[in-house]
């Protein structure tokens, strides 16, 4: 019986450890990932109109909801496997070289800006996507949250994996480098 005590004392430390650890990181994160693609620009771009085959969430996505459109620009909705559900909303479209979009939580007070540039490249095309997230205190998620961030590759492993979608939606190879 003692060990069990131990164990569960020893989870208990663990996760206000976690705590501890998010309430001092960082609330901003960068990343910037950049691909060619055998593919071309207008090819591309298609792709990642695509948000429910392409969806900011990657492979967390469960459904993906349209809800509106603002100045000609889609606004959808993704849940994710977890119930958590965010709002994307695409800021700037300029086809088919530029694009910001822009996501938000519900429960999470995060905030996601990533900026596509799509640039010709001999038959095909080279994607540079950047992006910004902001996690600000306010809720008991929050540093659990940085602390995933940090853990599972932050901005730049969803840029990498959207890119990998768009690739795998086009049968092409995202050629990194």
């Amino acid at each position: 019986m003692t060990i069990i005590w131990f164990a569960l004392g020893g989870f208990a430390g663990l996760i206000l450890l976690v705590f501890v650890i998010g309430m001092f990181m960082p609330e901003r994160y960068v990343g910037l990932a950049q691909v060619t693609y055998d593919k071309s620009a207008d090819d591309v771009w298609t792709a990642l109109l695509d948000y429910d085959r392409n969806p900011m969430t990657g492979k967390m996505k469960k459904s993906v909801q349209t809800q509106s459109v603002e100045n000609d620009l889609p606004v959808w909705t993704e849940e994710m496997r977890s119930r958590e559900v965010i709002t994307v909303k695409t800021i700037e479209a300029d086809r088919p070289q530029h694009m910001v979009r822009e996501m938000t939580s519900i429960s999470v007070p995060m905030t996601s800006r990533w900026t596509y540039t799509l640039e010709p490249l001999g038959e095909g095309c080279k994607l540079t996507m950047d992006g910004e997230t902001t996690i600000r205190s306010g809720t008991w998620h929050v540093p659990i949250f940085r602390v995933m961030m940090k853990l599972g590759g932050g901005v730049k492993k969803g840029l990498d994996i959207q890119m990998d979608m768009v690739a795998e939606s086009l049968g092409v190879e995202a050629k990194r480098g």
